[in-house]
């Protein structure tokens, strides 16, 4: 049996959701392709990206309640068991964007026009 983890506090969860946001942010604000291609590069990774993240707290979410909910489940229980569970393969199915972001590398791009303004 593998030993307890330490559930994340309040504020960590908060700090990682307010990196996210920045993230948003400076994706809004004029940059270079490089620099938000470097920075998609990490959110996006098939491995350890925010997809994966998502589907795999959705998919774990999925089976405490399903751990935990007393029997019978009602058809709220189960709506949400199996909104999470579908929910996860559609959020995790993000590699063709992470090959999207590594293949941006071998274009070029005209870095002297001015983004477009944020909507």
């Amino acid at each position: 049996m593998s030993p307890a983890r330490r559930a994340p506090s309040a504020k960590e969860v908060s700090e990682a959701l307010h990196v996210l946001h920045e993230v948003g942010e400076f994706l809004r604000e004029p940059s270079s392709v490089c620099d938000a291609r470097t920075v998609l590069a990490q959110v996006l990774d098939e491995d350890y990206g925010v997809p994966m993240a998502l589907g795999n707290i959705l998919r774990s979410t999925a089976g405490l309640i399903e751990g935990h909910a007393l029997l019978p489940w009602t058809a709220e229980i189960r709506q949400i068991i199996a909104r999470m569970r579908a929910a996860a393969p559609e959020v995790t199915d993000c590699h063709d964007l992470h090959r999207d972001i590594r293949r941006l590398g071998s274009h070029e791009f005209d870095l002297t026009v001015e983004p477009p303004a944020a909507p």
